[in-house]
């Protein structure tokens, strides 16, 4: 069995090494026992823990999030499945808010677009004035 450093897990899990250290800080991954003589060794279980906080945060899960998340894996399986569950439809609900913020600014720069393309030469930028002058809603 070959012997994993600190920096051949965060090769593996694809991540610096700093980062795993960042993750024995905060308490996600558990820092391997030293040895008398050498380097620690880490399990593929901590590869595992890695690639789940990477796949978690890719779909846009806060890094305390998928500890709480991780916490609960502990836990009976029932009441993890609830979790997940519970912290995936909370995630859809933000999407679905941010789909709807970017389609009321795809619309507002659909509708600029517009004006500018029926604009004189003459007049000014309507891009730049609505801009300018526009008291924005957020």
């Amino acid at each position: 069995m070959k012997k994993r450093t600190i920096s051949k897990l965060a090769k593996e899990a694809g991540v610096g090494v700093e980062t795993v250290r960042f993750y024995e800080r905060r308490g996600i991954l558990k820092q391997p026992e030293l040895p008398s003589e050498g380097w620690r060794d880490y399990g593929s279980d901590a590869v595992e823990t890695i690639r789940y906080i990477k796949i978690g945060q890719q779909l846009g899960f806060k890094l305390s999030e998928m500890q709480k998340l991780q916490e609960k894996a502990a836990g009976e399986q029932r009441a993890f499945c609830e979790s997940v569950r519970a912290a995936t439809r909370d995630k859809i609900k933000a999407i679905e808010g941010q789909i709807e913020q970017l389609r009321q600014v795809h619309t507002e720069w659909t509708d600029f677009l517009g004006r500018c393309s029926a604009k004189k030469d003459t007049e000014r930028c309507p891009i730049y004035e609505s801009l300018g002058t526009k008291k924005r809603k957020r």
